[in-house]
């Protein structure tokens, strides 16, 4: 075909042709009489597959990378930088509804007041500035990637440090287990899943388990041992799923790996995602304190020298949930893990 024709066929401009052919996308062939590019029916797939990722919002360079590792037959890193867009796109959308809501609170205020507020509008555009900071701050200082190997081996040590044991660890996540005790066919999430070791619990008891986590290596190990699993790259910040999708929602020892202002949005997260009448059910580095509180039976700076977790205020915690319509029951393993259960009323 001549770029004409193929531009025809595929409904692409002849100059998003020959700028992708410029950046080395597409490789036509040359007419040896007349110089004219001539594209074979490779080039043709190569070009719709171009366009449709460019449509899913991939730049031309991570389209590059990626074709070229299509190319070499790299399947896991072509997965990965798929799941990677998407990961972004659901930031982006995430981000967008938080946006969409300030807006309709403005507009609530505006009808109320009859004018435009100036201070209403700094509250909101602040709060949503801190959201957005929040969401974008956050990384893993903790080398979750090189660490999943050995999770397995180490799991209380590697999730929390020395304040939990082996023995402790393993109570904890049947402590979940228990008190959400999935029915048969329920649609269930596991937050900050690693290797799958709550969320393959809950799977074996007949729940229909998705998982989220933000280490390529550890979903790898999870999605080895769970295939059934529904296992996608993400965060407890931008939860990669829809709305009111799940009625039980777990995470074992991944909300300390959040700040205090990354946890609430977490909570918004899993919130939103939960079904009216759905569960909650977590366990992670909590101290006993009331609200704004340093901690009474312990406090953060009574860790562990050298870590870099964030115990959850478990009161505070606790208030949170209450405060957006839940029933609450909590247990402490010890001073510093704790298990809270949350059941939304409505």
């Amino acid at each position: 075909m001549k770029i004409n024709d193929l531009a025809k066929r595929l409904n692409v401009t002849q100059r998003a042709i020959r700028l992708y052919e410029s950046k080395g996308l597409l490789k036509p062939e040359r007419g040896q009489d007349n110089g004219y590019r001539y594209y074979s029916e490779g080039e043709a797939w190569r070009l719709q597959t171009i366009s449709s990722l460019r449509e899913l919002g991939l730049s031309i360079e991570q389209i590059k990378a990626l074709m070229s590792k299509l190319d070499q037959g790299d399947s896991a890193t072509v997965h990965h930088y798929l799941e990677l867009q998407r990961m972004a796109l659901t930031a982006k959308w995430v981000e967008w509804k938080y946006a969409i809501g300030m807006l309709d609170e403005l507009i609530a205020r505006f009808e109320q007041k009859q004018r435009l507020d100036v201070e209403d509008l700094f509250q909101l555009t602040g709060e949503l500035k801190q959201i957005q900071y929040s969401q974008s701050t956050w990384m893993d200082t903790w080398n979750f990637d090189q660490i999943a190997a050995v999770y397995d081996c180490s799991e209380a040590m590697l999730s929390t440090g020395s304040v939990l044991s082996q023995a402790e660890y393993e109570t904890a996540l049947d402590f979940i287990v228990q008190w959400v005790s999935p029915k048969s066919g329920e649609q269930g999430l596991d937050i900050g899943t690693g290797t799958g070791n709550l969320g393959g619990k809950l799977l074996a008891l007949g729940a229909e388990m998705s998982a989220v986590d933000q280490s390529k290596e550890m979903l790898a190990k999870c999605r080895a041992r769970f295939p059934s699993m529904n296992a996608k790259l993400g965060n407890a910040l931008a939860l990669p799923f829809l709305d009111k999708q799940f009625t039980l929602v777990v995470s074992a020892f991944a909300l300390h790996h959040l700040n205090a202002e990354q946890q609430l949005l977490a909570l918004d997260q899993m919130d939103r995602v939960l079904a009216p009448g759905g569960r909650i059910c977590m366990a992670g580095l909590m101290f006993e304190g009331g609200p704004g509180s340093s901690g009474s039976s312990a406090s953060s700076s009574a860790m562990p020298p050298g870590t870099t977790k964030h115990p959850s205020n478990r009161q505070e915690l606790l208030e949170w949930f209450r405060t957006h319509d839940y029933i609450t029951v909590s247990h402490a393993m010890n001073p510093w893990i704790h298990v809270v259960y949350a059941v939304r009323k409505h």
